[in-house]
């Protein structure tokens, strides 16, 4: 059994799910899941967790997620990006300091109503399954945190940004929000995730890398420890006694003779 964790760079026009499925395909004995859905359009850094690894992945959704992402000013499709149809436009071009001065307004807790194009359920079923069903529903706010946003590059009809947010952040949102202030319209034309956490993309593998051979002892050579994901959260060092009674669903004290937890950060 391969337990650890594979830092994909998920290609453009590929589904998570798809690329989960190749490395599936290639390797049928092992276990497989993958954290943070990545849409078909984005790339970047797409956590795959391996064997006893899939055990941990609702753990890493507490970290914080970079991304670069572009929008082309002028135009709003009904997906908020690249893929959809075009449904509103105007010629409203906002300067760079403008936006770089109403980027201060997102920083920190706020509400973001996700795309109806989204994998967010509603009743059962995914947003997305209705919109394109042309089905009416309403969708709830969320509360989501920014911790920072930058402006990068501004010209003509297009902005490139950097943004470090927390779990459940629509950057599509992102940007229809963004437009509001000034009464125009955008939609978003590339977004590439940078990091998630401990997974950075100057570190990743490519989709290609991971499958180009037939053998597993390649494949392992990417496979970083379970823990590498799991960085954040403090550590409890037992002796072995302990970890054998954990291990058999016992209780045990972690109180020491001070009356206090050790933890490693």
């Amino acid at each position: 059994m391969i337990n650890g964790w594979i830092n994909l760079n998920k290609p453009k026009g590929f589904s998570s799910a798809y690329c989960l499925n190749i490395i599936k395909n290639k390797f049928k004995k092992i276990k497989i899941g993958h954290a943070g859905t990545l849409d078909p359009l984005a790339e970047g850094v797409l956590p795959i967790a391996l064997g006893e690894a899939t055990k941990t992945v609702s753990l890493i959704h507490l970290q914080f997620k970079s991304y670069l992402f572009e929008i082309q000013w002028g135009s709003e499709t009904d997906t908020l990006d690249l893929e959809g149809k075009i449904i509103n436009q105007n010629k409203i071009y906002p300067k760079k300091q403008e936006v770089q001065n109403i980027l201060k307004k997102f920083i920190g807790w706020q509400m973001q109503m996700p795309p109806k194009f989204s994998a967010v359920k509603i009743n059962g079923k995914r947003s997305y399954e209705l919109a394109r069903n042309n089905l009416e529903f309403d969708m709830e706010e969320r509360k989501v945190l920014i911790k920072n946003i930058r402006l990068l590059k501004h010209e003509n009809n297009k902005s490139l940004f950097y943004i470090k947010c927390g779990t459940g952040t629509y950057i599509r949102s992102l940007a229809r929000d963004i437009t509001k202030f000034f009464g125009g319209f955008a939609h978003v034309t590339r977004l590439v995730r940078t990091r998630y956490g401990n997974f950075r993309i100057k570190n990743s593998n490519s989709l290609e890398k991971l499958i180009e051979k037939e053998s597993t002892d390649n494949f392992l050579k990417y496979v970083l420890d379970i823990h590498s994901a799991l960085i954040h959260i403090p550590t409890i060092k037992l002796k072995d006694e302990r970890i054998n009674l954990i291990k058999n669903g016992m209780k045990v004290s972690l109180v020491n003779e001070f009356g206090k937890v050790s933890l490693d950060n």
